[in-house]
């Protein structure tokens, strides 16, 4: 579900969403997705929010979809819903090419091992491809931050993974 509003200090246009906080796939789609669109994508809620506040942003949302649609874009949330649909599916598709590739389980297991949390960086480098770039961290040592671990692409038309580091 997306939601919107627009930011009067500045008039910058936001769109709200709910559903992507803490959900690697959704919130790296909503970025890419972002630099296609002349607004800014912005999460306000997590796994739980009152009721009352999606209606309050559905109508800023329409209001929204209106601006755009009056200026120069048609069908605009109908084509930035599609836009975020398919780029959640390449990335979905590209994390389980990642998570079935041996030396990335055996990587997850190692930190599962020591205790180490992970982080990852993705990066969008065509439609059929993405980087992903691997950290891991201490969380009972933050001080020392965090471990560069792999960096590897994901192919999506060959559904293979090439290591780079």
């Amino acid at each position: 579900m997306t939601l919107a509003q627009t930011e009067q200090k500045t008039d910058t246009l936001e769109i709200w969403t709910l559903f992507s906080i803490g959900n690697f796939v959704n919130s790296n789609a909503e970025r890419i997705v972002e630099q296609k669109w002349p607004f800014r994508i912005k999460g306000i809620a997590g796994d739980t929010f009152p009721e009352d506040m999606i209606d309050a942003v559905e109508t800023h949302n329409n209001q929204v979809w209106s601006y755009l649609d009056a200026n120069g874009h048609t069908d605009s949330k109908k084509k930035f819903e599609a836009d975020l649909l398919a780029e959640i599916r390449r990335i979905q598709n590209a994390v389980e090419i990642s998570n079935s590739h041996k030396n990335i389980i055996q990587l997850f297991e190692k930190w599962r091992k020591s205790k180490r949390q992970n982080y990852t960086k993705l990066h969008k480098l065509s439609d059929e491809k993405y980087e992903f770039l691997l950290y891991s961290f201490d969380v009972n040592n933050l001080d020392k931050g965090q471990t560069f671990e792999l960096k590897y692409t994901v192919d999506l038309d060959k559904g293979k993974i090439k290591i780079m580091e």
